[in-house]
C-alpha cells in the first residue's frame, strides 16, 4: 500500500480516541486487526462501491456504546458531532475519511448499539515494482479504562453522544464509505 505514514497514524489515533470515548466510563476493549483482501474476495465483503482489487485492511473495533442508526450516515460529515459544546469539533472522522479517500481507499463503519463499533479501512495494494506478498494478520487487544463521563467521539465525533449509550441490543447498522 502507498500512504503517508503521518496521515495513517492520524487515522489510527482518531479512530482509537473515538473508541476510547465510546467505552467511557466503564472501559472496554479496543482491537486493531490488519489483513489482506484479494481481488477475488472483494465481492464477498458486501461493499458494492469497492472495485475488485487487492486491499490491505485495517479494522479498529471497540466494545463501546455503538452508533445509533440515525447518526451512522452523518458520521463522516464535517462538523457533525453529538458531543457537548466545546467537547469536540466534529472534524476527526471527516479528516479520517479525507485521508482514506486521498489514498484511493475506502472506510466503512459497522455498529450495534450496546455492543460496539468497527471501522474498517481498505487501502489499495500498491502494484509497483514490488511483488505482492502475503501480509500476516495481526490482532492486538488492549483494555481501555477511561474515566470520562461522556460517551462521545474523542478528538473526532463518532456520532455517539450523551444519552446514546443504551445497553440493549439493536439491529446492526452500517455506514458505507461515501
Amino acid at each position: 500500500m502507498r500512504a503517508d505514514r503521518t496521515q495513517l497514524e492520524q487515522v489510527l489515533v482518531n479512530l482509537a480516541v473515538n473508541a476510547r470515548d465510546a467505552m467511557a466510563p466503564d472501559g472496554g476493549t479496543l482491537t486493531i486487526t490488519t489483513g489482506l483482501v484479494r481481488a477475488a474476495d472483494v465481492r464477498t465483503l458486501g461493499r458494492d462501491i469497492m472495485p475488485p482489487a487487492d486491499y490491505v485492511s485495517i479494522a479498529v473495533s471497540d466494545t463501546g456504546c455503538g452508533i445509533p442508526p440515525e447518526n451512522l450516515g452523518k458520521i463522516f460529515d464535517p462538523f457533525f458531532t453529538t458531543k457537548e459544546v466545546g467537547k469536540g469539533t466534529g472534524l476527526g472522522l471527516s479528516t479520517v475519511y479525507g485521508i482514506i479517500k486521498q489514498t484511493g481507499g475506502f472506510i466503512f463503519a459497522d455498529s450495534v448499539i450496546g455492543q460496539g463499533t468497527t471501522f474498517t479501512v481498505y487501502l489499495p495494494v500498491h502494484s509497483g515494482e514490488d511483488a505482492l506478498v502475503k501480509a500476516p494478520v495481526v490482532e492486538t487487544s488492549a483494555p481501555c479504562r477511561s474515566r470520562r463521563r461522556i460517551c462521545g467521539g474523542g478528538a473526532a465525533a463518532a456520532g455517539r453522544g450523551r444519552g446514546q449509550c443504551a445497553r440493549h441490543p439493536a439491529p446492526r447498522a452500517r455506514a458505507q464509505g461515501l
